[in-house]
This record gives structure tokens, C-alpha cells and sequence, in this order.
């Protein structure tokens, strides 16, 4: 069959590439050699990530019929998608950080700019992982042309070490100077003074992270890097296991930015790594997209505990240039990924009105969802769509785990009694909700990005997303759903897929028209040193592409956009009227003032080093005159309380490119399931993937 279905080795594969995801549930691993590719999952352990990681390895080479060690020792590539930095964050675990910064404004992080959270009637400031005791100034100025003021006295920033280190407990210490992206002089001996006092101190400087305008996001993004640093401990540990096991290939772990950076770049730019799994996710979206030909797509990357939301146009996905992580505004680069937590794993509540909710809190791998038995008595997602029919108790994870779906009724029960409802009817409640959670992050995308639903597809992945996908389109007025072949583990995919990615960006400020001869030189030095990057990293110059972009921003405004450059050379006009063009799109007409000064905030150069990585490749086209497949069997599906409907159920692997059916159907794969409601049509395309378009407009049912 097709490429996507887990296949037979026969001896003799020449090296295999390997991609993992680490999500907050399970653990996802893709191998591929050759056209051939094997898939796994095994649950996460969030003491203990590498855990998950070795024993989908472990699955995944008793699949190929060979050893682990044998597997390893024939890896040309290893890509990890890991949350280990976003769990540091969200669970606020990291370093205990010191903060070094100019004197008189050591106060303008702990202001915490950012969006307040309503609590209970008070608003809450952003977190901000600094407390006031750790926050020392130093006596120092560089001007806005990079010229010392005040030069910086050696024994202040050996005093002000010693007191943080010896004083304070500080484990990780963060250094952000105002100007210091004009002249990094004072940042540099800060460091080198550190690395004479506290050795084993880490220091994370502001204009080597983020080397633009704006204090604020240097500042958060050195901070959150000092406080993150101990995330990577983790990572240390299971290349130690897997070097061990004979992978003799360095790591390669995926960043936000949608790309891949080696392990020595991580630990010096740990908070690249924040987001690394749905940025995987949208990398191989982007992929399917280009391959299917279509001009946009939602992606939207179901798991099981949160759903992340992404918009590809013109084959990439969008990015934004200052990312807001862990609630904190930084100046991290990174694919726009919108997040909620309504997975497959959102425990179903009642708030104080009675009223069924879903999420955040997630039961995880464990004690996981009730059917697990695994401890876990709380309802989720999953068990409600266990009862109602959607997913076979038997086929879970291709039958490596059976589910309980009594105790899923009973937990059902217990959660609907309060309210009058059976179990079904209050399953039921629970699908609803979390598809208008769902339906809901997908508008938000949609209105921000001003988008024509209408033009657009979801490409649905993760283990829940074929579930959902479908009824969410209807709910948004997407056109229709593309579910990969692979899009339980797409994300997984993506870390064995993804090129070395590697990004230098320089701080302009400037009104246009600029002066071209100073932006030019600017932008030959950056294309130079990510070739030198990547250079370093292993990659061939002919292998290295190098893409220039500006960011554009009406004068003194908040909002920017990031165009495309075509050479070191601006031709301004061109670059003028495309920022116009796509600002009244975004934005609408009105927004633009006419007659406002535009200003060239920065310019960037993305360098991308083509890597040993999986692919998609071709499907094999159906036998002749197929044009669809018999059910391997029909299912009972709860679509409300009143009786059951008979759905027809097909085996995923026994499908062709070319066969088409209607809705309703099921399609059970090993680690998923895809529900079609009717009025819809549903054709197989390449690489085994599903594709649902609507035969009307309307509500489906």
C-alpha cells in the first residue's frame, strides 16, 4: 500500500531518518527510509521526557524487525520536537534568574508589559520570572549611535555578580544594557567578568538573542532564556542514552521558528526551542499544503492536551517577529501558533452555574482519560468520544491499548447526574463544547489574519484533530479538510523533515526612503554570517539558500509587517506599495493614513541548510476502475440523545488513491480515526491522505 502505512522492512535499508514529538500526552516517533515509513506511540512522562522518547524507539525498530541498537547505529538523522522548554515555563520550574541592566531601569521588566488577566475582579500583571532582590543595575550608558557615555566599571559588575551568585542563589543570570544592539561592548564584559566570578553560572546577553530596538524584548527574551537553561537537561540526557545506543548523528531539535538548530545553538538560545512541536506540526503542514497544491490552509493540530492553530499562505506558515511566550512579550522570531487547551485529554467539569466546561487542565498520558484505567475517574474528551461511538475500544493505538468504555459511561454518569443528564446526553454536551472551543481559536485566526474562510482548508492532524476537523470547517465556513496520511503523527513528521534553520537580524529605524548603500551593506554582512552558521553546523555552502526579508511598521506603530526582499538592493517604491497593499488587506482601508511616515524597523536573512529528511512521497494510484471501498464493518454513533445512527466504518489501510465516498462514514487508522458527517464527499488523495469537501452549503449534520 501507500507510503503512509506502517511497512515490513526487508533488510538491507541503508540509514533511516527519525523524527519525534514530545507531546503533553504521547510521544510520537516516524521513521522513514527510503518510500518507507513506520510510526509510534507511546505515552509521555513529564518527569522524565527521554522516557517516552526511547520507548517509541524501542516500538518502532520492533516494527522495522531489527534492534534498537541496530536502528541507532543506522540513523543519518535525528530530529526532536520537544515541550521540555515550554513545560519549564508553563509550570514556572526553571533557574532561579538574576537580571543585570542599565541603572534606573532596573524596574521596566518587573512592570511586566503584556496583556492583564482578569481574576476575580483584579487584573493580573504577566508573569515575569524575576524578583525585585535579583535585579541589579549597573552604572553605565551607550547612547542611541552606540557611543559610551559612561563606561562600565569592572568592580561594580564583579560586586553586583557576587552579591546575585553568593547573595541571592541566582543559577542563571541575564544581561540586558539599553543600546546594547548599537554597541555590545558592556554586555561582552559582563559576561567575561561572569565567567571569572561564577564560572558555573550561565549568562544569556539581550543583543545576542534579540539584536534589535526595543528593550523591553531584549530584556524578556534574555530573561526567559537564563530562566529556561535547565530545560536542556533533559535533552543532555537522552543523547547521552541514545549515543549509548550507537547514534553516532548529533541531534537536531526543532525551533519555533519552524526550523532546525543543533544542540550547542540551543543551549546558547534555549526559548528558541518554546513552541518546538507545533512549530514541527506547521513545518510538515506546509508541506502537505504544497503538495496538494492549494493556496491556503488552517492548520489545526488536535492532541490531546491542546489544540494549536496555524495559518499557511503561499506554501509557508506565518510567522510573527515578536512571539508572546508563557504570556511574557518577547523578541523571539517564531511560526504563529495559536494555542487552547481543549484536547483529547481536557478533563470536562462544572463550573459554579452548573454548566458543563472543557479544559485546560488535562489528564495526560497519566493517570490519562478514564477508559485508560490508569487511575484516571475524571471525564474527558476522549472518553466522550469513546461513548459516543467515534473510536473503537478495541483499534486503539492498532489495538496496543484497550480502552474501557464503561468506565468512560461512568464517569459520564457521575459528571452529568448533578444536571439530569444520562451519560450519552452529557457526552454529548462535553463534543459540543469542545468543538465551539475548537471553532472558536479557528475565528480568532480567521479575523485577525482577515481571511476568506471560503479559500482556505483545515489541514487536520494529531491524534484527535480527524475527529473534529470536519464539523469545525462547517462551524467557520472553511471550504474543506485535508487529513494526512500521517496526521497522527504529523508533527513528528515534521521533525525528521525540517532543514537546518538559522536567522541574523540587524535594528534599522529609519523612514523611508532610507539610505540604500548602508542597508545593502547591512543586509551582504547578515546574509554572511547565517552562511557562516550554518557553515559551522556541517551544512555544504551549495547546499545553503538564503532568504532577506524587511519588517515594515507605519511610523511609531505597535503592529509591523515582514515582506520579502528581492536582493541586498531595496527597490523602495516596490517595497512601499506591497506594505500598502498588504496593511489595507489586514487591517482594511482605513487603517492606513494616508500620509503617515513608513519606517524600515529591521532587516533579516534566513538561512536554510538542506538536510538528510523524510519525505512525502507519491502515492501509488488506485487499480483501474476503483472508485471506492467496501466498510470493514458499521458503527453505532451517538449524534444526539434520541437513537443511535449506523455509520459505515473503513480501514484506512485498505484504501487507494482515487476512491471516493460519501457521508457519514468513519475511517479507522492504526493511531486515529476520521469522522465524515453527511453532506460531505470524501476522495482519497496522495500519500494516503483524506480529503472532505461539502456537497452544500449549510449546517452539516
Amino acid at each position: 500500500m501507500l507510503n503512509s502505512h506502517d511497512q515490513q522492512a526487508h533488510g538491507g535499508a541503508d540509514d533511516y531518518v527519525i523524527g519525534i514529538d514530545v507531546g503533553g500526552t504521547f510521544t510520537d516517533v516516524v521513521c522513514s527510509s527510503g518510500s518507507r515509513v513506520w510510526r509510534a506511540k507511546a505515552p509521555t512522562d513529564p518527569q522524565r521526557f527521554e522516557a517516552g522518547v526511547l520507548a517509541g524507539c524501542d516500538l518502532v525498530a520492533e516494527k522495522i524487525g531489527i534492534s534498537t541498537e541496530s536502528l541507532m547505529r543506522k540513523v543519518s538523522r535525528f530530529g526532536l520536537g520537544t515541550t521540555a522548554v515550554t513545560n519549564v515555563l508553563a509550570a514556572r520550574t526553571g533557574r532561579k534568574t538574576g537580571f543585570l541592566t542599565t541603572a534606573g531601569f532596573e524596574g521596566h521588566l518587573l512592570g511586566a508589559r503584556g496583556a492583564r488577566t482578569p481574576n476575580e475582579g483584579w487584573l493580573e500583571m504577566p508573569w515575569m520570572p524575576l524578583n525585585e532582590d535579583a535585579v541589579k543595575g549597573l552604572r553605565e550608558r551607550i547612547d542611541r549611535n552606540g557611543d559610551v557615555i559612561i563606561a562600565l566599571d569592572p568592580a561594580d559588575v564583579r560586586q553586583a555578580i557576587s552579591t546575585l551568585v553568593n547573595d541571592e542563589g541566582v543559577e542563571a543570570i541575564a544581561v540586558s544594557l539599553l543600546w546594547s544592539f548599537r554597541n555590545p561592548v558592556h554586555e561582552d564584559m559582563v559576561a567575561s567578568i561572569a565567567a571569572e566570578v561564577a564560572p558555573d553560572v550561565p549568562v544569556f546577553r539581550g543583543h545576542s538573542l534579540h539584536p534589535q530596538i526595543r528593550e523591553y524584548e531584549r530584556s524578556t527574551t534574555a530573561v526567559l532564556s537564563a530562566f529556561a537553561s535547565g530545560a536542556l537537561d533533559g535533552v543532555d540526557r537522552l543523547e547521552a542514552k541514545l549515543e549509548q545506543l550507537g547514534l553516532a548523528q548529533p541531534l537536531l531539535l526543532l525551533h519555533s521558528g519552524g526550523g532546525a538548530i543543533s544542540l550547542p545553538e540551543a543551549r546558547e538560545a534555549p526559548l528558541k526551542l518554546a513552541s518546538s512541536g507545533p512549530a514541527a506540526g506547521a513545518v510538515a503542514a506546509a508541506e502537505v499544503v504544497r503538495a496538494a497544491g492549494i493556496a491556503g490552509a488552517l492548520c489545526c493540530d488536535i492532541g490531546g492536551t491542546s489544540v494549536d492553530v496555524a495559518v499557511i499562505r503561499n506554501g509557508e506558515a506565518e510567522r510573527r517577529q515578536r512571539a508572546e511566550i508563557g504570556g511574557v512579550v518577547t523578541g523571539q522570531s517564531a511560526i504563529d501558533v495559536e494555542s487552547i487547551g481543549a484536547g483529547g485529554g481536557s478533563i470536562a467539569w462544572l463550573d459554579s452555574r452548573g454548566l458543563i466546561r472543557i479544559g485546560p487542565k488535562s489528564a495526560r498520558a497519566t493517570p490519562g482519560p478514564a477508559c485508560y484505567g490508569r487511575g484516571g475517574t475524571e471525564a474527558t474528551v476522549t472518553d466522550a468520544m469513546l461513548l459516543l461511538g467515534f473510536i473503537d475500544p478495541d483499534n486503539f493505538l492498532g489495538g496496543g491499548m484497550r480502552l474501557d468504555k464503561t468506565a468512560s459511561e461512568a464517569a459520564y454518569a457521575r459528571l452529568g447526574a448533578p444536571l439530569g443528564l444520562s451519560a450519552i446526553e452529557a457526552a454529548l454536551g462535553a463534543r459540543e463544547i469542545a468543538i465551539a472551543e475548537m471553532a472558536k481559536a479557528l475565528r480568532s485566526r480567521i479575523a485577525s489574519g482577515g481571511l476568506d474562510p471560503r479559500q482556505f482548508y483545515i489541514v487536520s492532524y494529531g491524534g484527535s484533530g480527524g475527529l473534529f476537523s470536519a464539523e469545525l470547517a462547517a462551524a467557520t465556513h472553511v471550504g474543506g479538510v485535508i487529513a494526512p496520511g500521517l496526521s497522527s503523527v504529523l508533527s513528528a513528521f515534521g521533525a525528521a523533515s525540517a532543514d537546518l534553520r538559522r536567522e541574523r537580524s540587524a535594528s534599522v529605524a529609519e523612514c523611508f526612503p532610507v539610505e540604500q548603500a548602508g542597508i545593502a551593506e547591512t543586509l551582504q554582512r547578515l546574509h554572511a554570517e547565517v552562511v557562516d552558521d550554518l557553515k559551522r553546523d556541517g551544512v555544504a555552502e551549495d547546499s545553503i539558500s538564503v532568504r532577506l526579508e524587511a519588517e515594515l511598521r507605519l511610523y511609531r506603530q505597535k503592529a509591523s509587517l515582514t515582506l520579502p526582499l528581492d536582493g541586498a538592493t531595496l527597490d523602495q517604491g516596490r517595497l512601499l506599495d506591497e506594505f500598502r497593499s498588504i496593511y489595507a488587506d489586514k487591517y482594511g482601508e482605513g487603517a492606513l493614513m494616508t500620509g503617515t511616515a513608513i519606517e524600515l524597523s529591521s532587516v533579516m536573512a534566513i538561512g536554510v541548510g538542506a538536510t538528510r529528511r523524510a519525505q512525502i512521497a507519491s502515492a501509488t494510484p488506485g487499480l483501474g476502475n476503483v472508485t471506492s471501498a467496501a466498510p470493514s464493518s458499521t458503527r453505532e454513533i451517538w449524534l444526539s440523545s434520541d437513537k443511535p445512527l449506523q455509520v459505515p466504518v473503513y480501514a484506512t489501510g485498505d484504501l487507494e488513491e482515487g476512491m471516493t465516498f460519501t457521508g457519514p462514514a468513519l475511517f479507522d487508522a492504526p493511531d486515529t480515526a476520521i469522522w465524515a458527517p453527511a453532506n460531505t464527499a470524501i476522495r482519497v488523495g496522495a500519500g494516503d491522505s483524506i480529503i472532505i469537501d461539502f456537497l452544500s452549503a449549510g449546517e452539516i449534520h
